[in-house]
């Protein structure tokens, strides 16, 4: 079996997802948000696709987990700045209700696909869980429960 491509990797889809997400929600902001919360948020929000990618071009277990590390503590500093965004009445709660599912999503998806690294013993890497529990459904149709309007 050969290796998954990055752009079929579930979690590379919704961490791009997310940076596309944050950019939208920030793009009109006013200046002062912009300059202070916005380009923090996005940059943290870009980050988490980025740290994956680039640990994936590692072609290393242990490279491609310490990068994934890094993106989990930018998806954490995005969830910060979701909060901050959140206090100063910068995005309405139900979109910040959305964003948090993905961001959760995301985090658990991250979790599952670090923790698949000491179980794989080739180049292949997964993404699921041997927990059924934390299965999801096919990104499209999780990504279309969030592109209706609020």
């Amino acid at each position: 079996m050969g290796t998954v491509d990055l752009h079929e990797l579930r979690v590379y889809q919704l961490a791009m997802r997310v940076g596309e997400d944050v950019w939208s929600l920030t793009v009109g902001w006013e200046w002062l948000a912009k300059q202070t919360v916005g380009l923090q948020w996005i940059r943290s929000a870009d980050s988490i696709a980025a740290n994956i990618s680039e640990g994936y071009g590692r072609y290393s277990f242990k490279e491609n987990a310490r990068f994934c590390y890094y993106a989990r503590g930018s998806l954490r500093e995005t969830q910060t700045w979701l909060e901050k965004a959140i206090s100063r009445n910068l995005v309405t709660e139900s979109i910040a209700d959305e964003l948090s599912l993905k961001l959760e999503t995301l985090r658990r998806q991250l979790d599952n696909y670090i923790h698949s690294f000491g179980r794989t013993q080739s180049n292949n890497v997964r993404e699921s869980s041997t927990d059924d529990s934390t299965d999801l459904p096919p990104l499209e149709e999780f990504l279309a429960t969030f592109d209706s309007p609020p």
